[in-house]
């Protein structure tokens, strides 16, 4: 049985009756959320080669400043390019991840109707999870949120494990969740906002004591980084009692500390990421896991680190104390919202559509780059000349309130809705204006997608 992901050849992906013919040969790899320094590389490289700042476009520039000064100027940049400017002669940078334009589609596979995050807290109190080996007074908390209750406490002196607890006790019912909501399934059966979505917290100590010097390269197995956050999503499974067709609307976040954090995040570009195990695929990494497993990477973010600048969010949004973990709530929400519209990620099993079968797996992502919503929409606003802060662009990042009332960065997600019906990045607070904004409900994307 073979296995193609992220089909970057062309592609027929409209309608539910239509023929999906892909290229043999494609690659499989995990989705990844790529790091500000991966995505700043990138569109230096593209400069580079005189090919487009990015494949989508400059976000509109901000509104004119209260200061009356009028006339639009650009801004050349060298080693990058021209750049717009506002409409008041005030130079306006781009985000690094501008929104990457044109609709998603749907591709046949399953969605999560009314979705489940189980978090896991793996290793948080192993020798070693944290830099000073010792946690201290004050560190320890124990995850209480609602009903659901953390078998144990955990070390937290950052914090970052009660906020993203809170994070996804509270997503639930936003308007940043719900624009999720225009998406659905073979049947019909749109996605829902319910307000509960959290299932579950576990905290479980039994990160191997060589994790840290496992690859993402080569076969599965007790040395491959995949396999073993593959095993304890499993093991998470197995604890929560979630089994068969339940298993498509869970998602269980495998969350790392900072000392036990996956190994490859740095080196490889990315701040999480989202997969879906099924065996006799990307080198055997799933083999002998159960099959139908939605699992999030979720390394620490304030970990992730080049030349002394935090790439994966640190005070992306906000500037004061909190904005610290900004990055954590803003990657978490990004891999939690793919795998909702794309639990299958991406995934095809079988030969090439026209003279083997296919099982088709995967949900909705772009047909043309294979962009998930949150690809789409990663990073939009971030000033590239320090990496920190956010431009006040349409669809850049921004905070939500929660259901429960508290403020959390996230990043806007990609809404086939919006621009009317041309898409673009919504939910986050910093929306097109007025009616182009198009954040939530379901019409125009399902007539899209229909053909």
């Amino acid at each position: 049985m073979s296995q193609y992901r992220k089909v970057r050849s062309c592609a027929f992906a409209l309608g539910l009756a239509a023929s999906l013919t892909f290229a043999a040969g494609a690659s499989a790899n995990v989705i990844k959320m790529p790091t500000m320094l991966k995505a700043i590389q990138e569109r230096e490289a593209n400069a580079a080669a005189g090919t487009p700042l990015d494949p989508g476009i400059t976000p509109p520039a901000p509104p004119c400043p209260e200061n009356g000064q009028l006339g639009a100027v650009s801004v050349s940049v060298p080693g990058v390019g021209t750049l717009g400017a506002s409409n008041c002669g005030l130079p306006e940078f781009p985000g690094i991840g501008t929104p990457t334009m044109g609709n998603m589609s749907y591709w046949g596979g399953p969605v999560q109707t009314h979705p489940k995050v189980y978090l896991v807290y793996w290793g948080w109190n192993q020798d070693g999870a944290f830099p000073n080996d010792d946690c201290l007074p004050g560190d320890a908390v124990t995850l209480t949120e609602g009903s659901v209750v953390a078998n144990n406490s955990i070390c937290d002196p950052d914090g970052a494990g009660q906020l993203m607890a809170d994070f996804v006790k509270q997503m639930g019912g936003t308007q940043w969740a719900g624009v999720s909501t225009q998406y659905f399934q073979k049947d019909g059966t749109q996605i829902s906002n319910d307000k509960d979505v959290l299932g579950g917290i576990w905290v479980d100590d039994s990160v191997p004591a060589d994790f840290e010097k496992t690859t993402g390269d080569g076969p599965g197995g007790d040395k491959n980084t995949y396999t073993l956050l593959a095993r304890e999503a499993d093991k998470a499974a197995a604890h929560f009692g979630v089994s068969g067709k339940d298993l498509v609307n869970a998602d269980f976040v495998i969350a790392q500390p900072p000392g036990l954090s996956d190994p490859n995040a740095l080196s490889e570009g990315y701040c999480a990421f989202h997969d879906y195990t099924q065996p006799k695929i990307e080198n055997g990494w799933y083999d002998g896991v159960t099959p139908g497993i939605v699992y999030t990477n979720m390394p620490y973010s304030l970990a992730i680190n080049s030349s002394g600048f935090n790439v994966c969010g640190e005070h992306a949004v906000n500037s004061d104390e909190r904005g610290k973990d900004d990055g954590f709530t803003i990657a978490l929400g990004h891999e939690i919202e793919e795998a909702i519209t794309d639990p299958g990620a991406e995934e095809i099993l079988g030969g090439n559509g026209i003279t083997d079968s296919q099982t088709i797996l995967g949900g909705w992502y772009d047909p043309f780059d294979a962009n998930e919503n949150g690809d789409k929409c990663a990073w939009v606003g971030v000033d590239p000349t320090d990496e920190e802060g956010t431009e006040p662009v349409p669809g850049a990042e921004g905070d939500i309130k929660g259901n429960g009332g508290d403020r959390f960065a996230v990043q806007s997600l990609w809404s086939n809705n919006s621009a009317g019906g041309a898409g673009y990045c919504a939910g986050a607070g910093t929306d097109l204006p007025g009616p182009l904004a198009g954040g939530e409900g379901g019409g125009i994307a399902r007539s899209a997608s229909r053909g």
